[in-house]
């Protein structure tokens, strides 16, 4: 009896324990970000953007003691800057590198799992050379943004494309290379250019599927839209967000 019940009961976890596993990011598991120790979900680790973990394994007396573990090589002449931080999440890190590239790794042995390489067009430019700093998790998308102006969406186990956005025109200025940020639902991003003579402005969108919500410009005397049902409205130039 003891031994069936014993089966049972790790049949269960391990039940559990799968579909724990397999669960996409949600708001509430990015929210708590600095507080979990088993993942990094989010560029700064935690909405406060503080870099700081709990985990205390690793302290100043043994600092001194890591040695490397694996290494992974971006490729040839496409190195460049790296600029981007990781994300790790179910047992992948997420990592783009220069030339708007992005990889899948396996955390514990640095294999590569898919990569996904944005074809750039002749034209694009970007301010600040060719890096980018990161991408953002939700549900079981990876999203980053590319030096064209786009915003790219991948299914994290295969590297798929779900769906691609356009931000604005390459040749007028517009690049993207920041990290996007998840907050109550919205996927938020910005732009870069404005060297270039471009408008600065914070986009929100669905992360799900790249539609805009809103958009508000951070120049004063333009003017700020929220989309309902495909359509623009300027509710955003009377009101704060």
């Amino acid at each position: 009896m003891k031994r069936k019940l014993l089966a049972s009961l790790v049949g269960m976890a391990l039940i559990t324990g799968s579909s724990a596993f397999a669960a996409g990011v949600t708001d509430a598991m990015i929210e708590k970000d600095a507080q979990s120790s088993g993942d990094v979900l989010t560029w700064g680790m935690g909405q406060q953007g503080q870099r700081y973990t709990p985990l205390s394994q690793i302290n100043k007396g043994n600092v001194g003691k890591l040695v490397p573990a694996w290494s992974f090589s971006f490729g040839g002449e496409k190195q460049r800057g790296q600029e981007s931080q990781p994300l790790v999440h179910n047992g992948k890190m997420f990592v783009t590198g220069s030339y708007s590239r992005i990889y899948a790794l396996d955390a514990k042995s640095g294999k590569k799992l898919w990569k996904y390489e944005h074809r750039l067009p002749e034209g694009i430019m970007p301010c600040c050379d060719v890096i980018n700093r990161g991408a953002a998790l939700f549900d079981n998308l990876v999203i980053f943004a590319t030096l064209d102006a786009q915003l790219v969406a991948l299914d994290q186990n295969t590297g798929d494309v779900v769906w691609k956005e356009k931000i604005d025109d390459y040749a007028a200025g517009y690049s993207a290379s920041a990290a996007p940020l998840i907050a109550k639902g919205l996927l938020l991003t910005g732009v870069s250019g404005g060297e270039f003579g471009v408008i600065g402005r914070v986009e929100a969108r669905d992360p799900k599927t790249g539609k805009m919500v809103w958009m508000r410009p951070v120049v004063e005397g333009h003017m700020g839209y929220k989309y309902e049902g495909g359509k623009a409205s300027n509710d955003l130039a009377r009101r704060h967000l």
